[in-house]
């Protein structure tokens, strides 16, 4: 999106970068939900390809002024994932890192009055790198304990970027979720198409994958 804090051009803008299957892209804002906006700024198949730029990546750049009718484009690139763009090309790939059993667990005890995280800690333990699915039926608690989990690493694990991906989720569910937890929630509620369910949770997925390509540690908890 672009920043609207001057009136001469260019200006500079950010967001985090989509791909379309013709090429190009289009910078977008987490203040939008990730969402499609005029405003949206656009990236050229060139500069994509130039950059070496992938999806989800968070770009920072200057812009040119909009056409009519049309949306600023990105003219020259700052940063990439918040570093220069010479170390973000350093950066392995994600497919190319090197797959390990996990070394650390995270720690999900809190308060003693919420037994609920201490029991995953003692019976099934959350490995670094791993990933799980939880299992339930309507009405058991599994939201609570969803969200148990996520205050607990956003409290024990300040260094890991925790983010909680909403999939076809009443708009009340995701209100109650943005006021219970301290984590990024990103969502894609049920008054939404199945191709925007589809399209976003793929984008968060890469999202990941670039902020883990870079050295960061990342916890995705998804609720579908």
């Amino acid at each position: 999106m672009a920043k609207n804090n001057r009136t001469d051009w260019p200006e500079e803008g950010e967001g985090y970068l989509e791909i379309s299957d013709k090429g190009f892209g289009f910078l977008r804002s987490p203040g939008n939900r990730f969402q499609s906006k005029p405003s949206d700024v656009f990236v050229t198949p060139d500069t994509i390809r130039r950059h070496y730029l992938r999806e989800g990546c968070f770009v920072n750049g200057r812009l040119v002024p909009p056409h009519k009718g049309h949306s600023p484009q990105l003219k020259e690139i700052y940063s990439v994932n918040e570093m220069p763009f010479k170390e973000y090309t350093e950066c392995s790939r994600f497919e190319n890192l090197t797959t390990i059993d996990p070394l650390e667990k995270f720690n999900l005890e809190t308060t003693p009055d919420e037994i609920e995280t201490r029991i995953i800690d003692l019976v099934t333990p959350i490995g670094k790198g791993t990933r799980g699915l939880i299992v339930a039926s309507p009405r058991t608690g599994k939201t609570t304990v969803l969200k148990q989990i996520c205050n607990a690493v956003t409290t024990n694990h300040p260094e890991v970027k925790t983010i909680v991906m909403l999939i076809d989720e009443r708009p009340e569910e995701v209100t109650d979720f943005e006021r219970s937890v301290e984590a990024e929630v990103v969502a894609s509620s049920n008054d939404m198409d199945l191709e925007t369910h589809v399209r976003l949770s793929r984008f968060m997925v890469e999202r990941c994958r670039r902020m883990v390509e870079c050295g960061q540690n990342v916890f995705l908890l998804m609720d579908s």
